[in-house]
């Protein structure tokens, strides 16, 4: 019986093999495919010399009156003299001429077949990166292969189908949550990588401020190595490496601040300057993971000062606030003076009130700090023109008095004299 099962396997693999052995090469052909370009003569008549020219490699066979004269590595030629491709490769692209002639040397037939070896299509993977106004890049990993085409899905629609590795989606369409996938291929193979849902969250913390970074997945128990990188400028360092129970933070930035949690993944960064701003990404076992994220650090804000400037007219004022924030002016009924956001520079009237008062706010994305109060009555204390005018007329009129009363009796006493 066991007998039996040994032949019925060997002759089922030589007969799988007699199968696929006989396979026509097509066009288009994947890399380590053993195939036939067939040879076609005249009445099918047997040639006693058969030529193979590659167009630049030059004769890759030749034979004659049964004897081979010339063979390339990796081909064979049949009994009819039709050539086989033992398993092509990159090289064997190309057009390949043959002419077969007859014993007498009249020509029997001639002809020419164009095929074009592909290499097997990779499984790319998907990176993205975030811009601070929320919008995305979705990256089609493939290295350096440059005869792949590439389509995107978002979910399983396709969205985009051409050579172009890259996808741009607007915040609207990140804040879908929606997962985005990758295919190469080319005329032979494909490759699809895992889909990804991109978050575009961006931590916009100020200097000082501590920050903590999550994975959205879990962190099996067969993982030795977590790497967190930052990346800035074009330039990517390790903020913290846990190896086989060990930790470490090779960069002076991220020394004394940076800890990690090595059941979760996370990281943690405090004491926060502007210098820890960018991406940060992270290697699981040496396989970065799509997820990242973004960090902006700003300094805050400083509590502005206003400052008083007169005008030419006693009842006009201006309210200076020199900064280059976010400027926000508000009056004490706590409105906001329309159209005067970003403006440093404000007029103020008298109106009379004298708890009437001016604020200047400043703000970023991280701090906001309110000047002191500046009221009506702090700026407008010299009198105002009227009332100067009419203390004058009153002083002249004192003084053309006392004059009138006081002149006649010392002259009268004079005269006397």
């Amino acid at each position: 019986m066991s007998c039996q099962y040994n032949l019925l396997f060997l002759f089922l693999c030589g007969f799988a093999a007699l199968s696929v052995s006989t396979e026509t090469c097509g066009k288009d052909l994947l890399e380590g495919t053993f195939c036939i370009i067939k040879l076609t003569t005249r009445n099918n008549e047997k040639p006693s010399e058969i030529r193979w020219v590659h167009d630049t490699r030059g004769i890759v066979f030749r034979r004659k009156g049964g004897t081979i004269k010339e063979q390339s590595e990796g081909l064979s030629m049949e009994e009819d003299g039709s050539l086989r491709f033992l398993s092509v490769s990159l090289n064997d692209t190309g057009t390949y001429i043959f002419n077969a002639y007859n014993a007498a040397g009249t020509e029997l037939g001639k002809g020419e077949v164009e095929i074009k070896v592909y290499e097997k299509a990779p499984k790319p993977a998907v990176k993205f990166s975030c811009t601070k106004d929320g919008k995305a890049t979705l990256t089609c990993v493939i290295g350096e292969r440059k005869d792949l085409t590439l389509s995107w899905y978002k979910e399983d629609k396709m969205i985009q189908n051409k050579k172009n590795p890259q996808v741009f989606l607007s915040s609207t369409q990140v804040q879908e949550n929606k997962p985005y996938s990758c295919e190469a291929h080319n005329p032979v193979s494909k490759g699809k990588s895992e889909s990804v849902t991109v978050s575009c969250k961006v931590e916009m913390k100020a200097v000082g401020d501590e920050v903590s970074f999550q994975l959205d997945k879990i962190v099996p128990p067969s993982v030795t190595n977590i790497t967190w990188k930052h990346i800035n400028s074009g330039r990517t360092v390790k903020a913290i490496e846990w190896e086989e129970g060990e930790i470490q933070t090779p960069i002076t930035r991220f020394k004394g601040i940076t800890t990690l949690d090595t059941e979760t993944g996370q990281i943690t960064i405090a004491k926060l300057t502007v210098e820890h701003s960018g991406v940060y990404t992270v290697d699981i076992n040496g396989k970065e993971q799509a997820q990242r994220f973004t960090l902006t650090v700003m300094e805050p804000v400083p509590k502005p000062v206003i400052k008083i400037e007169p005008s030419d007219n006693p009842d006009v004022m201006y309210l200076i606030c020199e900064y280059s924030d976010k400027i926000i002016w508000r009056n004490s009924a706590g409105e906001t003076l329309t159209g005067l956001v970003y403006e440093n520079t404000i007029t103020v009237e008298k109106n009379g009130n004298p708890e009437e008062f001016y604020t200047c706010t400043l703000q970023n994305t991280v701090s906001e700090e309110t000047s002191e109060r500046v009221y009506e009555r702090d700026l407008f204390k010299v009198l105002n023109r009227e009332f100067v005018i009419w203390i004058s007329i009153v002083l002249i009129c004192l003084v053309f008095i006392l004059l009138f009363l006081f002149i006649p009796p010392l002259y009268g006493s004079s005269a006397a004299r």
